[in-house]
């Protein structure tokens, strides 16, 4: 963690190498969905974060789900429990695809507050030009309190 390969670097989200109030803004896009432990992502990116900083993050939020479902567990022998029907998303590194641990609901940011003490936006949008229509286009932002 926290090398370089092949130019890029190789970081775990639930356990970051960076200091602490490092970055003005954190950005992953539609990556929550694949995480093993959500709750140590947005603490991370929270500890991370300067104060006053941003998280800025796209993640599929499942229209009329109000409660979030955990769909697999990865544990600590590697085995994998599934809660739900195996679910993969393409993955442009591996061919078995990214396995999904998580469907959201809508209290996805009252969750994040829970966890990391972030305030959250949530937008929701459509853009017929560039042909981004229906469910999940939301984008969430997440603020880190300046004190």
């Amino acid at each position: 963690m926290g090398s370089s390969i092949k130019g890029f670097r190789n970081e775990n989200l639930e356990a970051q190498t960076f200091g602490d109030a490092t970055f003005d803004v954190v950005v992953t896009l539609d990556v929550m969905e694949h995480v093993n432990m959500p709750e140590r992502v947005t603490k991370e990116v929270a500890r991370t974060l300067k104060p006053g900083g941003a998280y800025l993050f796209t993640v599929p939020t499942y229209k009329g789900k109000t409660d979030s479902e955990r769909r697999a567990l990865y544990r600590p022998d590697g085995t994998i429990q599934h809660t739900g029907e195996p679910e993969y998303h393409g993955n442009p590194v591996s061919d078995a695809g990214s396995l999904v641990t998580f469907h959201y609901g809508y209290d996805l940011p009252e969750l994040i507050h829970r966890w990391s003490g972030m305030d959250v936006e949530v937008c929701r949008f459509q853009d017929h030009w560039h042909g981004i229509i229906g469910e999940f286009t939301e984008v969430y932002l997440a603020h880190k309190r300046t004190r």
